[in-house]
C-alpha cells in the first residue's frame, strides 16, 4: 500500500514539474516569435528568425531531456526557475538606464530600420532616417545612442541616433565657445536678419551684420560655401547657437593690418580692393588696413569722378604715397604706376604752337581741351572772342569737338597750360579807331540784351554797348527791352570808345537833342501846366509834360478828398491841370501839385 502511494506521489510530483517547465519553455518561446521583427537578410549573417525552429509540444520526444525529480527531492524548496531567469533578465540593466548615451551593436539592417543589441530582452530599432545613406554602419559594429525608454506604450525600446549625436556634437561646441576655438560650418539658407550655417547635426544662426566685415550687397552668394566660425552666444535652455564670421575676419585682419604697418614703405605697390567711393576719392582695402586714393591721384589728367576710372569690388594695384603709423592712414595713387607725361610737356608744347585737341569738358568759366592722354589744357571764357560777351558756352560747343587753339602759357610743376581760340587772328581793337570813331551815327543788330544794357554789332568782329540810362532822356525803364529786342537793328551813336576796358559807350537818347538842357526856362515855380495822367505809385502820381518830359506829384501834397474826387477817377492818358511847385534840371525832376480846377471838373 505504502509503496502504491510513494509510486503515485512521485508520478503526480513528476507531472507538476515537467508542466511547469514546459509551461515556462512555451511562454518564452512565444515572446520571441512575437518579439522577433522581420529584418532583411544581409550577406554574410544570419537571418535571426528565419532557422529558428518552432518546438513541437505534442512530440514525445519533447518530454526526453527533463530531469526527474525523485519523491526523496524537496518539493517545498523556495527556488523557483522563474526566478532565476528574472534575476539573469534584471541583470542586464545593472549597467544602463534611460535617457542616456549608450554602446549598441548593429546586428541588422532593412529598408526602414536599423536593429541593435543593447544587451536587452529584446532588440531595438532605429529608424533609418536617422543615418546617412552614405555613411551607413556596418553589421557587426558598434554606435552610440540614446535611450529614451526602456519601454513604451508598446512594449518596445526607444533609441535614437540622432540624439545621441545632438548630444555629443552640442557638448563638443560648448567646448569650442569656451574656449574661443573656431568651428568650420557651411551656409545651407538665408533666413530673416541673417542665415543658416550647418555645424554638423546642429544648426546655427548666422546675424547679416556678423557674416562679413564689408557691407554684402547678396547674401544668396555666401549659400553652399564653408567657412570658420566663432561662438557668440549659446543658448542652454532652447539648446540655439549664435556664430559670427565678422568675429574670424577681424582677428585675421588685425594679424594682417599688423604685418603691413611694419613692413608698409612709401613708393611699394600693393594689391587691393575698391571698398567704397565717394567724390573725393575711393578707399581700398589692402588687407586689413584701408586707403585712399584721392580724385587727383587716380590721373595724371583731369577726372570728374572716381567712378570713371574704378568699381566697387575691383581688384587693383596701387602705389603707396605717404602713410601715417599712429593714425593708420595711408594715402595711395593709381597715377603713380605710370610715368608723368608732364615731366616731357615743356619740351612739347612750347607758347604760340597751334594745337589740336577733343573738348572733355565744359564749365562755366572755360572749355577743357585733351591734348593727349593724362594732358589737358583750358580755354578760359575770357579767351574765346576779341569781341563778343560769351555767356554760355553751351550754346557754341559741344563736349567731343575738334577745336583749334594756341599755347597761351605752360607751368608743368602745376600741371597747367593756358589755351586761347582768339589768338589765332589779329586783335581788332589794335586797330579799332580805324573802324570806329567818337560821335559817329550808325546803325546796327542787337546781339543780346541785358539787364545793364544791350550788345550791338559795330563790325564783324566788335561790339558796342549801350546802357540802359542811354535809350531815353526821359524815360527810367526796369528793363531796356521796354525800347529793343534781340535781332532788331539800331541807330546808335558812339558816345566813347575805351580801349583799355576794350568798350566802346553807344547812346540812343543822343540822337534828339537833351530836353533838360534848357529845362528852368520852359518850366517856372507857379506856372500853370495842362499834363496826362500815367500812373499812381505809393509816393505820388506820375504826370507826362511837354517833350515827354515826366514830371511828379508827392502824396504830400494831396488831399483826402482830392485822392477820393480826383486821382480815383483818373484813366491813363486823361488830362490834368497842375501847377509847378519846383525844378531841379540836375536832379531832372520836376515837382507839381495839383490845380483847384480839376475839383470843379
Amino acid at each position: 500500500m505504502n509503496d502504491k502511494l510513494e509510486t503515485k506521489e512521485q508520478e503526480i510530483t513528476q507531472e507538476t514539474v515537467v508542466d511547469e517547465k514546459v509551461e515556462i519553455e512555451e511562454t518564452i518561446e512565444e515572446k520571441v516569435v512575437e518579439t522577433a521583427p522581420e529584418v532583411k537578410a544581409v550577406k554574410g549573417v544570419e537571418e535571426k528568425t528565419s532557422n529558428k525552429k518552432i518546438k513541437d509540444y505534442l512530440s514525445k520526444d519533447l518530454f526526453a531531456d527533463i530531469k526527474r525529480i525523485s519523491f526523496t527531492d524537496d518539493v517545498n524548496s523556495n527556488d523557483d526557475p522563474t526566478d532565476a531567469l528574472s534575476e539573469e533578465y534584471q541583470s542586464t540593466f545593472n549597467d544602463i538606464s534611460e535617457n542616456q548615451i549608450i554602446s549598441a551593436k548593429v546586428i541588422g539592417i532593412s529598408d526602414s530600420d536599423v536593429m541593435v543589441d543593447i544587451g536587452f530582452k529584446s532588440e531595438g530599432l532605429i529608424n533609418r532616417s536617422e543615418f546617412d545613406n552614405k555613411d551607413l554602419p556596418e553589421i557587426g559594429s558598434n554606435i552610440d545612442i540614446f535611450l529614451e525608454k526602456f519601454e513604451d506604450t508598446d512594449g518596445n525600446i526607444t533609441l535614437s541616433k540622432y540624439k545621441a549625436d545632438f548630444i555629443k556634437r552640442w557638448d563638443e561646441l560648448k567646448h569650442f565657445c569656451d574656449n574661443a576655438e573656431p568651428v568650420k560650418g557651411k551656409v545651407v539658407k538665408r533666413v530673416k536678419g541673417g542665415l543658416v550655417v550647418d555645424l554638423g547635426v546642429i544648426q546655427a544662426f548666422l546675424p547679416g551684420s556678423q557674416a562679413d566685415v564689408q557691407p554684402i550687397k547678396n547674401f544668396d552668394d555666401l549659400i553652399g560655401q564653408e567657412f570658420d566660425f566663432q561662438i557668440v552666444k549659446v543658448d542652454e535652455m532652447r539648446k540655439n547657437l549664435v556664430v559670427s564670421r565678422k568675429a574670424i575676419l577681424e582677428e585675421s585682419l588685425n594679424e594682417k593690418r599688423q604685418e603691413l604697418m611694419t613692413t608698409i614703405e612709401v613708393g611699394a605697390s600693393l594689391e587691393g580692393v575698391v571698398k567704397n567711393i565717394t567724390d573725393f576719392g575711393a578707399f581700398v582695402d589692402l588687407g586689413g588696413v584701408d586707403g585712399l586714393i584721392h580724385i587727383t591721384d587716380f590721373s595724371w589728367g583731369r577726372i570728374n569722378h572716381p567712378s570713371e576710372i574704378v568699381s566697387i569690388g575691383d581688384k587693383i594695384t596701387v602705389q603707396v604715397i605717404d602713410f601715417n603709423k599712429e593714425t593708420s592712414r595711408i594715402s595711395l595713387g593709381l597715377k603713380q604706376l605710370i610715368d608723368n607725361p608732364w615731366e616731357t610737356i615743356p619740351d612739347k608744347y612750347k607758347v604760340g604752337d597751334v594745337v589740336q585737341g577733343n573738348i572733355v569738358s565744359i564749365m562755366n568759366y572755360g572749355i577743357f581741351i585733351e591734348l593727349e592722354k593724362g594732358i589737358e589744357g583750358l580755354i578760359h571764357i575770357s579767351e574765346i572772342s576779341w569781341t563778343k560777351n560769351v555767356q554760355n558756352l553751351q550754346d557754341s560747343y559741344k563736349v567731343g569737338d575738334s577745336i583749334e587753339s594756341k599755347v597761351l602759357f605752360v607751368d608743368a610743376k602745376e600741371q597747367k597750360i593756358s589755351l586761347g581760340i582768339k589768338q589765332l587772328s589779329d586783335d581788332p581793337w589794335k586797330t579799332i579807331t580805324d573802324h570806329v570813331k567818337i560821335g559817329d551815327k550808325k546803325s546796327g543788330t542787337v546781339n543780346k540784351v541785358t539787364k545793364f544794357g544791350a550788345f550791338v554789332s559795330l563790325t564783324n568782329e566788335l561790339e558796342g554797348f549801350v546802357r540802359t540810362t542811354d535809350f531815353h532822356w526821359t524815360k527810367n525803364p526796369s528793363h531796356p527791352k521796354e525800347f529793343v529786342n534781340e535781332g532788331e537793328t539800331l541807330e546808335y551813336v558812339v558816345l566813347d570808345i575805351l580801349e583799355k576796358e576794350r568798350k566802346v559807350l553807344l547812346s540812343v537818347k543822343d540822337l534828339i537833342e537833351n530836353p533838360w538842357s534848357d529845362i528852368e526856362s520852359k518850366f517856372n515855380s507857379g506856372d500853370k501846366l495842362s499834363g496826362l495822367f500815367e500812373r499812381v505809385n505809393d509816393s505820388g502820381v506820375i504826370i507826362k509834360l511837354q517833350d515827354d518830359i515826366e514830371g511828379f506829384i508827392p502824396m504830400s501834397k494831396i488831399s483826402k478828398e482830392q485822392k477820393k474826387d480826383v486821382i480815383g477817377s483818373l484813366n491813363e492818358g486823361d488830362n490834368l491841370d497842375v501847377l509847378v511847385v519846383e525844378v531841379k534840371s540836375d536832379d531832372k525832376n520836376i515837382t507839381l501839385m495839383l490845380d483847384d480846377s480839376n475839383a470843379n471838373d
